[in-house]
């Protein structure tokens, strides 16, 4: 995984993964900017990690806003660190350059294409008549980014050490996302550049729209997704920076909220 030379594959039309190399360049926090994010960050530990014995929506509600305040203040310190997307017109032009490096590693996309359909955001779109039970779309495993493929990265040395990650294989794959999304020449590179930039999860709804599922079923496992996830960020952000390892020393000054949820 990762190799250079996996991304060679030469022919007309076909786009290297060097054709898409981009630089992903962040700034260091000073120390004092450090210092002053590493006790936000305790405190948002300590928060997130007091589990109530009983479920109590109100609580629960009280808890998540305390832990909202502090995000924001990571976030201010964290504007330092962040990486400036590139711009959502382009994703057409990258998901096709998605797709063709898929098809110059032996995928078969058969006759769909990305399309964008109104109120549903991007997706495949058929570009002929397809029979019922006809093969649309081939993905060979090694195209495919799963937790299986943490050992075997720079993660490898954390994962067998640290519990989170044997018992959380989805955890340890964001962390991978990370990983590659920050490595020099990543072979995963075309796919982490069509990735969207934002997302329609409850970790990127406004305080009004949360507010808005209260009496639903879907209120208290969103509120408790968003502390599961803000606990995990801060988790790793403490572990990164007082840990010697090759994941630490690669995602220690570009490990951010922003970029984990």
């Amino acid at each position: 995984m990762g190799k250079k030379g996996h991304g060679k594959t030469a022919g007309k039309g076909k786009v290297l993964a060097k054709d898409v190399n981009i630089t992903i360049s962040t700034s260091k926090l000073s120390r004092q900017k450090r210092n002053e994010l590493n006790q936000i960050v305790d405190k948002l530990l300590k928060v997130s990690s007091n589990f109530q014995t009983v479920p109590n929506a109100a609580k629960e509600w009280e808890r998540h806003l305390e832990i909202r305040k502090l995000l924001e203040q990571v976030d201010q310190v964290e504007q330092g660190m962040k990486v400036t997307p590139e711009a959502e017109s382009a994703r057409a032009a990258r998901l096709e350059q998605l797709l063709q490096w898929m098809v110059a590693q032996g995928a078969d996309v058969g006759g769909v294409r990305p399309a964008q359909f109104a109120g549903c955001g991007w997706g495949l779109q058929a570009q002929r008549d397809l029979a019922p039970g006809e093969l649309v779309v081939a993905v060979p495993r090694r195209l495919m980014l799963t937790s299986e493929q943490v050992q075997h990265s720079v993660l490898g040395s954390l994962l067998v050490k640290d519990a989170m990650l044997q018992h959380m294989p989805h955890v340890a794959l964001a962390l991978l996302l990370l990983v590659e999304k920050f490595s020099p020449e990543s072979f995963w590179e075309p796919y982490i550049r069509a990735l969207p930039t934002t997302y329609s999860t409850v970790l990127y709804f406004t305080t009004q729209e949360l507010q808005e599922l209260k009496g639903s079923p879907s209120f208290e496992p969103a509120l408790k997704h968003c502390r599961n996830i803000a606990r995990q960020y801060a988790y790793f952000s403490k572990l990164f920076q007082n840990t010697s390892d090759p994941a630490s020393e690669l995602l220690r000054d570009v490990f951010t909220y922003d970029e984990y949820r």
